[in-house]
């Protein structure tokens, strides 16, 4: 019976390598597919339709993801730069040294020039490469931008946003720079001044597929500016006529944060109508995705919902860290469906490269948490790759998130703990869609049309219900604190409720050491301060590069030297305050003392008993029996003092690791 099981496996296995052809994304014509990759900043879990909110109709994303994959268990870093730079180079933030927080306009580094990225592998293997968008990797010296970088051309803004009418960016106080941030390639543009930035974005997205010659394969990157907060005194910014439409949300602010997801999803339907008119279609991969989770509250808050997940953007919580995205593509052979295979954003170079027959030759330190080839994967079904997932080890805020085989392991938190809690639920007094006039929408979109009536109601009823979260009810809940680390099922409780590391000792000592061996291992963080050269006053009112390049030579110099410069990361710290950590030392002390004392005193009074018995003995004649101290419980040796039964396992604590600094110098950004 074995050996008829072993026999009938083998011939599954070999069937399936010989269905599946040599270079899996590429068409019987041998041309390499088009990859468009249209990333949202700082869009919440719970702003899509397709996770089952009808507070905000997204119809032509939701189509994508009815007609392709969607990825329910898509995990990014909790910020947009090490997002970003992980995708770019395949790598996971901490092996390159972009862990921590985000590069400020006025902060003289980038992505190392070091790491060979995402448009430099598409443009040698043939591709045209276009970024529209946001780069956010940096540009202190021209050699850090863009087209310096592999591709072809840039039409957008270099920092981390802008206002969305006049493309200003004003640093937050302290500081009072503020400059013009728009290019068209390395040349300022102020033509588009004006033009709502989705818009604008939308049209040069549309114009370089226009403008496409077919015979070329094409990489398009579409990296929108919404829903991000622009600056602080107008963070959310729309069209009157499209925020008018969602005149039944009630709260004025997340009105207009709908409006700007609006834009977005309309910027989708557009592309897609592009490559449609060009014939691009049949040979294309659309993934769409967010660099992160919404920051609901705090810095640049947008009134984002990642609910029911658990915080914000930039925390350890699954909020800031499991993302949307949704994959679509002729090109892969099974389709609408709903996947939870873990898949982390650095395994998007090593998944489109493999898709596009490009091999990719990673470094021999190339780790688990870096980034792997998912295309077989996600185009069979055949299984989950991925098994451990490093969300982030920011040794200056203090804080980790890893994942393995569905256990997630928490150490630390950020802003101590002001946003653990969950956010963004929905005002369920708002007259929203039904589920039906819901669905109407998705089936009117052009995506649906061109897939000729393939996509069902039932279909769209039936993947949204699958990639909806439940967090279930769970009334013995073991609540988690954070300083001193936890361990949930991220499986089966997915809004992290309770905490199981007193249920599963073993697994969570297992998951902290591993976390520390990579710990041990990260690139020290690249971040340096801000530079008073930056000020865009020096440069005309434009943000742009301050510093000269540097020949190769150079670079290795600096390297060496500049490492020296990098943020200092912090020795472990105690979980108490400072406040009371000096009198608790000083009261540990004293007891120890005394109880030493006590101890030699004791031993002290037990040798002169003794002495004064013998010395009775020698001195009388006396029949009179004396108590033998030799036969009694104690033989006044030290250890005897000390001896005390062995404490019960689960009374024995480790200390965390708790990394407690002032987050002061992030607060103007």
């Amino acid at each position: 019976m074995l050996y008829h099981l072993i026999s009938v496996s083998l011939i599954r296995a070999l069937l399936l390598l010989l269905t599946v052809p040599s270079s899996l994304g590429e068409p019987d014509n041998g041309q390499r597919p088009h990859i468009v990759i249209i990333m949202a900043d700082d869009m919440g879990w719970n702003d899509v339709g397709f996770h089952g909110s009808n507070q905000i109709p997204t119809p032509n994303i939701d189509a994508l993801a009815y007609d392709g994959i969607i990825l329910n268990r898509h995990y990014t870093a909790p910020m947009c730069t090490p997002s970003r730079a992980s995708m770019m180079t395949g790598k996971n933030p901490i092996s390159i040294g972009m862990q921590h927080y985000v590069i400020v306009s006025d902060e003289p580094w980038g992505l190392g020039l070091d790491q060979k990225i995402m448009p430099e592998y598409f443009k040698e293997a043939g591709y045209r490469t276009h970024l529209v968008g946001k780069w956010h990797l940096g540009f202190s010296a021209k050699q850090y931008t863009p087209t310096m970088r592999g591709f072809d051309s840039h039409t957008g803004y270099l920092g981390p946003f802008v206002d969305y009418w006049d493309y200003t960016l004003r640093l937050s106080p302290p500081k009072s720079f503020d400059g013009y941030d728009m290019r068209k390639n390395l040349d300022v543009d102020y033509e588009s001044n004006g033009t709502y930035a989705t818009d604008h974005f939308t049209a040069a997205a549309s114009s370089i597929i226009e403008q496409h010659d077919t015979k070329d394969p094409l990489f398009l990157m579409v990296n929108h500016l919404a829903p991000h907060a622009a600056n602080d005194e107008d963070p959310l910014q729309a069209p009157e006529e499209t925020i008018r439409k969602f005149d039944y949300i009630s709260d004025e602010k997340r009105r207009i944060y709908a409006a700007m997801v609006s834009k977005l999803d309309d910027s989708v339907g557009q592309i897609f109508n592009s490559l449609r008119s060009k014939n691009m279609l049949d040979n294309s991969i659309i993934l769409f995705m967010s660099d992160n989770g919404a920051p609901t509250e705090a810095l640049h808050a947008n009134t984002g919902s990642n609910y029911p997940l658990r915080g914000i953007k930039s925390v350890p919580w699954e909020a800031a860290t499991r993302c949307v995205a949704a994959i679509w593509s002729p090109l892969l052979h099974e389709r609408q469906r709903v996947s939870n295979q873990f898949i982390h954003i650095s395994d998007w170079l090593p998944t489109l490269a493999s898709a596009a027959g490009i091999d990719i030759p990673f470094s021999k330190d190339h780790s688990e948490i870096d980034g792997k080839d998912q295309w077989e994967a996600l185009s069979y079904d055949t299984g989950n790759p991925r098994r451990v997932v490093l969300n982030m080890i920011d040794e200056i805020y203090g804080y980790s998130s890893y994942m393995e085989n569905g256990f997630k392991f928490i150490n630390g938190t950020f802003s101590n703990g002001a946003y653990d809690g969950w956010y963004g639920q929905l005002n369920f007094s708002d007259q929203l869609l039904s589920d039906d006039e819901y669905i109407d929408l998705v089936l009117q979109t052009p995506i649906v049309r061109w897939a000729e009536d393939t996509i069902s109601r039932d279909t769209i009823k039936y993947m949204r219900r699958h990639a909806r979260v439940n967090c279930g009810y769970q009334p013995d809940a073991h609540k988690c604190n954070p300083l001193k680390q936890c361990l949930f099922d991220i499986i089966n409780d997915p809004c992290e409720l309770n905490d199981l590391s007193h249920k599963f000792p073993i697994k969570f000592q297992e998951l902290r050491s591993t976390v520390q061996t990579y710990r041990r291992k990260a690139v020290k963080p690249r971040n340096k301060p801000g530079d008073p050269a930056a000020n865009p006053a020096n440069f005309g009112g434009v943000w742009t590069w301050w510093r000269r390049d540097l020949t190769l030579e150079e670079l290795a110099e600096a390297e060496l030297d500049e490492r020296q410069a990098y943020l200092p990361i912090p020795p472990p710290h105690s979980s108490l305050p400072e406040s009371v950590r000096l009198p608790v030392i000083i009261s540990i002390v004293v007891v120890g003392v005394l109880f030493v004392s006590g101890a030699l005193l004791y031993m002290s009074n037990k040798n002169l008993l003794r002495l004064c018995s013998r010395s009775k003995e020698t001195a009388s004649e006396s029949t009179v029996q004396t108590t033998d101290l030799s036969q009694s419980e104690s033989d006044g040796k030290l250890s005897d003092v000390f001896a005390q039964p062995p404490l019960p396992s689960s009374s024995l604590t480790t200390s965390p690791k708790v990394y407690q600094i002032s987050n002061s110098r992030h607060d103007r950004y």
